[in-house]
């Protein structure tokens, strides 16, 4: 559509042209007289003769070809006879058509140089309005590739932003799930190991109270050997005879090196105070003791002893 409308300014001129052509041919076979002279054939030539169109810088629509008016026959009278044209006159008349010919030839031609130039003003402003629209065109269309470039980068580096942002959610979510799962493991290890730790102090304090009864029946053991050795030793230094069923309980204490500190103390006596005299009595005899060996001092510094006089009398 474009292109038409670029072409319609160079066909008016050509036609606006060819008008003028046209005319200047039409008035030149229409206004020469035959028997005029040469100030009113001039005189009716340049009146006839068209104006020529100077160049524009715009086209305009081309003028309807107005003709000339005819020229009114000279009334010749009927009584005269004219005389016949002499060769002066003819001579004069013929320079004049022919003077006439060439102006019109002239002007004809200054007419077509002018078309031509505007024709030629006319296609080089087509032809430059041409190449500006196709210049716009190119660099619309660059414009446009370069927009659907940006376009696209935009969206690459929109699309690698949302890449990016789920690839950090999704790390996020796998190091709390890693989190998470090292607190549950660290849980678990804390509850096994206050688990074995709970287990470990009841087994110690088992493993204590084994230690502690066996240690105490170590010590009733020593203490018991300790005080047999005691006996034995007071059996060794009895001298004297009671009754069979005669028994008392004596409690002595002894110094760390096995002597005996102050007096000894029957405890439960036997009912006859000369037996119970006589146990203290060889008692008393059968010191210094030994101290036990592996027992503590606080063990064996207070020791009861129970006496029969059955063991007694046979010791």
């Amino acid at each position: 559509m474009k292109e038409r409308k670029r072409i319609w300014p160079l066909v008016l001129a050509i036609a606006l042209n060819g008008a003028i052509l046209v005319a200047l041919f039409w008035s030149f076979h229409m206004n020469v007289p035959s028997s005029t002279g040469d100030t009113p054939m001039q005189a009716q030539l340049s009146s006839g003769m068209p104006p020529v169109a100077a160049p524009v810088a715009k086209p305009v629509p081309a003028p309807k070809p107005v003709p000339a008016p005819a020229p009114k026959p000279v009334p010749v009278p009927k009584s005269a006879t004219p005389p016949p044209p002499s060769a002066t006159r003819i001579a004069a008349e013929k320079a004049a058509q022919e003077k006439v010919a060439k102006q019109k030839a002239a002007q004809i031609t200054a007419a077509k140089q002018a078309a031509e130039k505007r024709a030629e003003k006319l296609a080089a402003r087509a032809a430059h309005e041409k190449a500006a629209q196709r210049a716009a065109a190119t660099a619309a269309a660059e414009k446009a590739a370069a927009q659907k470039v940006a376009e696209k980068r935009a969206a690459e580096k929109q699309a690698a932003q949302k890449a990016a942002a789920a690839q950090r959610a999704a790390a996020l979510k796998q190091q709390l799930v890693e989190q998470q799962a090292k607190a549950a493991e660290a849980a678990r290890a804390k509850a096994l190991q206050q688990q074995i730790a709970a287990r470990a102090k009841l087994q110690a304090e088992a493993n204590m109270a084994a230690a502690h009864a066996q240690q105490a029946a170590e010590n009733q053991r020593l203490i018991g050997l300790f005080a047999q050795e005691i006996r034995t030793q007071a059996y060794n230094a009895w001298d004297t005879h009671f009754s069979a069923a005669l028994s008392c309980v004596v409690q002595i204490q002894l110094s760390p090196q096995g002597q005996i500190v102050g007096q000894p103390v029957v405890v439960r006596s036997s009912g006859n105070p000369h037996f119970d005299r006589a146990v203290i009595s060889a008692v008393e005899q059968a010191a210094p003791f030994a101290p036990p060996i592996g027992l503590s001092y606080s063990l064996y510094k207070n020791v009861d002893l129970k006496f029969n006089a059955e063991d007694l009398n046979h010791g």
